[in-house]
């Protein structure tokens, strides 16, 4: 888990330095910044079974990006695609809307799928 979290954090940090979180992570009280971006692991499926072992996991990664500026939104959303599959990620998809806790951002889903391949 730890490689996946590393290689999204520093990917994303390019995009919104000091504005990258985990999500949840963020105190309610707390001002948004003007955009940042949250991230957490939906799941983990154990793949690849070979001689009765897993041989892979592939990690479910799902990126929210909340902004003021919906131009920013897009122009992230792109680079991201291509940054994390660059980076071994494979996109689940070009993204989807997502609802914004505060009427001043709106925001984009982006989800994604990272294979670890295991040593037995």
């Amino acid at each position: 888990m730890l490689i996946v979290k590393q290689k999204a954090i520093e990917i994303l940090e390019t995009y919104c330095p000091d504005n990258v979180f985990l999500q949840g992570t963020i105190n309610p009280k707390t001002e948004y910044p003007e955009t940042f971006i949250t991230f957490f692991i939906t799941s983990s499926a154990f793949d690849a079974f070979y001689n009765n072992n897993e041989n892979r996991v592939d990690w479910d990664l799902s990126i929210m990006i909340y902004s003021t500026d919906p131009d920013k939104i897009d122009t992230i959303s792109k680079g991201v695609i291509k940054d994390f599959k660059k980076a071994g990620f494979i996109p689940q998809g070009a993204g989807n809307d997502l609802i914004s806790d505060v009427e001043t951002h709106t925001g984009w889903a982006l989800d994604f799928i990272y294979p670890e391949y295991q040593t037995n």
